[in-house]
């Protein structure tokens, strides 16, 4: 038996069944390639089709992200010793919730900037410096809202972790606070890209004929809906889309997209009732903590 012939036989053999195997799979990346480009020319034909606008730039999001835990933080005698003798504010304690007078309100150069607020932020506020702009009362442009985040991602539509500041003249007066002790849980997971999640919107028709997607970022969002039963709660990364339509006299609709599930959820019919108490309860003038205007984005 010639061994050498053999063997170059094998080695040509194996050679050749290589260059197969390393065929078939770029034909199937290119396949998968050209699927994906077929359904991104989908969605911008669709979102043409039906006259809808959007960022043309989407937001970049995280190739991964992690769920996690929030615990209900009870503000401790403490902790508001420590802040009313650094400040000059007087605090009232009730468990979960800080409520704070300052003796002499702080003034804010620019109400409407965000960043305006930093030095507030940091030296009045327990934890100020987590804190992210959210928006203004829908009916009152002096009580500002902040909602607390997660390695710079905010937490959505959570009364647990809010800042609600009031404002005079252009000075803090007040605000009233929460605070979740934050951490990870589990494994990174790769989330849901911005186009795909606007995609999914279409295919559900939550975006419509002549709508405009006016924002859209990346945070986390729970599904619990009681928070006054639960001391500890679980939030999954989640895409922020406000869609509106100037068109109609629809009000602005604010989904939630799982985005690593796929599962889209909303608070424009809350919105609406939360817009009707507010109204019933304006002469009282005081914050309710579920009734922001939606959006992240500046005034």
């Amino acid at each position: 038996m010639d061994w050498n012939r053999t063997k170059t036989i094998l080695i040509l053999t194996f050679l050749v069944f290589n260059i197969f195997l390393a065929s078939d799979l770029f034909k199937k990346q290119t396949e998968l390639s050209e699927i994906e480009q077929q359904k991104q020319v989908t969605i911008e034909d669709q979102l043409k089709n039906l006259n809808v606008t959007y960022e043309k730039n989407l937001p970049v999001q995280s190739e991964k992200m992690s769920f996690i835990s929030g615990d209900v933080h009870e503000f401790t005698e403490e902790e508001e010793k420590t802040l009313e003798e650094g400040t000059s504010q007087d605090i009232t304690l009730d468990g979960e919730k800080l409520v704070s007078t300052l003796k002499k309100p702080f003034p804010i150069s620019d109400p409407t900037v965000p960043s305006a607020f930093s030095i507030f932020l940091e030296t009045y506020v327990y934890e100020g410096g987590k804190y992210q702009y959210y928006g203004p009362a829908e009916n009152n442009p002096n009580i500002k809202y902040f909602v607390e985040t997660f390695e710079d991602r905010p937490i959505y539509s959570q009364e647990s972790g809010m800042l609600i500041v009031t404002l005079e003249d252009d000075k803090v007066v007040s605000y009233t606070q929460t605070y979740l002790s934050l951490q990870k849980i589990g494994k990174e997971r790769k989330i849901d890209p911005a186009s795909e999640t606007i995609g999914l919107l279409l295919n559900q028709q939550d975006i419509g004929l002549n709508d405009e997607v006016e924002n859209m970022s990346i945070g986390y969002y729970t599904t619990v809906a009681n928070e006054d039963e639960r001391d500890t709660f679980v939030f999954v990364p989640t895409w922020q889309v406000v869609v509106s339509n100037k068109k109609s006299d629809d009000p602005e609709k604010n989904y939630y997209v799982n985005a690593i599930e796929k599962t889209v959820f909303s608070d424009t019919e809350e919105s609406i009732e939360s817009e009707q108490e507010e109204k019933e309860s304006d002469a009282s003038n005081q914050p309710d903590p579920s009734k922001p205007k939606t959006g992240t984005s500046d005034e």
